[in-house]
This record gives C-alpha cells, structure tokens and sequence, in this order.
C-alpha cells in the first residue's frame, strides 16, 4: 500500500452519522461523500394514523423531512430519534427531540424507549425500505406499534469518475444493491450492524462490521482495515 491516505466512500444518505466525515479526515483518511440512496416524500399520504400516538419515534431525516412536507404537526407529541443527525432534522424542524439514541440503529433507539416504560400506541413515520427492527422489537416489549410509509427510497448510481475507494461504508441493503461489482470486490467493506452484513454475506462479500452504529464504530473499523493493509 503506497503512502497516500486511504480513500473511505460514505455511502449513507446526508443527516446520518453526523460528524464522521470530519472524525474521518482527523484521522488520516481521505473521505468520498457516495450517498447510494436518495429519498422520495409520498405525497397524498395521510398522517392520521399517527395522531394519537404520544411519541413519535424516528429513524431518519428523511422521515422529519417527510413528515413536515406532508403537514404534519410536531407539537403535542413526544419525539425520539435515532442519533445527531435526526436529531438535528427535528431541532431545525424547530422542535427537540426528547430521546436521542446514541446507538444509530433501529434496535438501539427500541432498546432506549423500552427503558423508559413508556406506554403506546407508538407512532413510526418510515421509508418503504425501512427495516423492521425498531418496530418489532417495540412489540415485543408489548407496546402497540403504527408504522407509517411516507417516503420511498431509490437507488442512485456510482459516479463514474470517482476514484476506486479502498473502504466503503455500508448502511443499508438498499445502498448494497447500488454497489457496482467492481467496487465491491476490490475494496474493503464496513457494515454498519448485522443486518446490512448479512445481506453482503448472502451476495457472497465479506465485510467487517462496525462495533457500534456511530462514527466512533466505524472509525474502530475503519483502523482495523488500515492495520491490515
């Protein structure tokens, strides 16, 4: 491996994972913003069935974006997010988000609700490829659940000119499905939690997958790809 930084592909959509560019290029390696995924507000969607839920849990900027383009009203009920970024689309929605999960993951944001005890029903406003980890594990610890699509979300291409990456970060099955062939089989692969690992194990990839869903869990993995190169 020659001297130059290693080039690291983040191909998570903008809102996610804030700060990890910048924690990144702190540590020596040359960042490439490669969002896979774009999202879509469905419009005409009715946000009724949300309204009498007391909290309304959200798993992406996309699904604040979403919501707010479709009329919903924050206020009245209590909001949790999963990580920064989220977070930060509710407070310039101008309202704050009373849990913020530390975890970036649908698992880890269910994990926290549940300590708190509280009661439902639970609204969820989600992408049409939004994985069931949140809600189903809301369920199990007896609560009521309404999940609620008001985005979809389409594949974007590899930009054609952009230097071959030696890592790339891994969100989503979405943005696996959107990884040319040639990129994934000549770089390294960070998945972030189990699920996206699985579906890179099932398209025959190997991968390392980040300890936690947060920039510090992918800069851990990250240091391990540079060690071994």
């Amino acid at each position: 491996m020659s001297e130059r930084a290693l080039r690291v592909a983040l191909t998570h959509s903008e809102g996610r994972l804030e700060g990890l560019e910048a924690l990144l290029e702190s540590h020596g390696f040359e960042v490439l913003r490669v969002p896979l995924v774009q999202t879509r507000t469905l419009r005409g969607v009715s946000l009724e069935p949300l309204e009498d839920c007391p909290w309304w849990l959200f798993t992406s900027a996309a699904a604040v974006r979403a919501v707010e383009e479709l009329g919903g009203g924050f206020q009245g009920h209590r909001l949790g997010a999963i990580g920064e970024g989220t977070a930060k689309a509710l407070e310039q929605a101008g309202v704050k988000p009373e849990l913020v999960s530390t975890e970036a993951s649908g698992l880890g944001l269910a994990r926290a609700f549940l300590k708190r005890g509280e009661g439902g029903p639970v609204g969820v406003p989600q992408g049409n490829l939004a994985l069931p980890t949140l809600a189903e594990e809301l369920r199990r610890g007896g609560l009521e659940v309404r999940t609620l699509v008001v985005y979809t979300t389409l594949s974007k291409p590899w930009p054609p000119k952009l230097p071959l990456p030696d890592i790339v970060v891994l969100g989503s099955p979405s943005a696996i499905t959107a990884l040319p062939s040639k990129v994934a089989e000549e770089a390294r692969l960070v998945a972030l939690g189990p699920i996206t690992a699985k579906h890179l194990l099932e398209r025959g990839l190997s991968c390392i997958t980040a300890p936690a869903a947060n920039p510090r869990g992918v800069l851990k993995a990250v240091e391990t790809i540079r060690g071994e190169l």
